[in-house]
């Protein structure tokens, strides 16, 4: 009832461990990170982090799934708008990229997860959640061979695809460029669709 009467429903407390959690899961493990520094960094005491989120372990979890479903969600929202099979791909692209830029501490915590795994971290399929917007990305794909308006191995085009987005979004969260905005994203699906060879015009 104490916690309760302190924090309402409005969900301030619950949203302040996220941040702070985020925040400190990315910038140095999750091994590294106590409940202490976590409720410090977000005003908060112990019972109250334990009221929302049993432990660490939990939270941890539910920070990671939370994102995930967030982020297909945005995806598959982008890959249903557009009548072309570009537009969908650049209507992904553009939403990859504004997931990273409105949330760059998660992204950068799942690339951690990726790249840097440490010993003791809650099991999370991270490899299962990061082959979700290849998926997505195939299938578009292969209604477009269907439709006539590409072709190729919708594999090979989606993977190269997710790749530049991939390597675009980390550049990002190290340099903070480029921009990662619609027309970009139509940049880098122009390239990889079209190419940049230049082709002789006929008389």
């Amino acid at each position: 009832m104490i916690i309760q009467s302190k924090h309402p429903r409005n969900g301030t407390a619950r949203e302040a461990i996220h941040a702070a959690a985020t925040a400190l899961f990315a910038e140095q493990g999750y091994a590294a990170t106590s409940t202490r520094e976590i409720c410090e960094r977000a005003g908060i005491t112990k019972p109250v982090l334990y009221y929302y989120f049993g432990n660490k372990e939990q939270l941890y979890q539910e920070l990671i799934l939370d994102a995930a479903n967030e982020y297909r969600k945005a995806l598959l929202r982008a890959s249903r708008r557009g009548k072309s099979t570009e537009e969908k791909i650049v209507n992904v692209l553009d939403a990859m990229f504004t997931f990273t830029r409105k949330s760059p501490l998660l992204v950068r915590l799942g690339f951690r997860m990726i790249f840097a795994a440490e010993k003791g971290t809650p099991p999370i399929d991270i490899v299962e959640l990061g082959q979700f917007d290849q998926r997505l990305m195939q299938e578009i794909v292969r209604e477009g061979i269907k439709k006539g308006e590409l072709h190729g191995r919708p594999l090979e085009i989606a993977e190269a695809l997710g790749g530049v987005a991939a390597l675009h979004i980390m550049d990002f969260l190290i340099t903070g460029k480029p921009t990662l905005d619609r027309s970009h994203a139509q940049r880098q699906v122009d390239l990889l669709l079209h190419g940049c060879i230049s082709r002789p015009t006929g008389r």
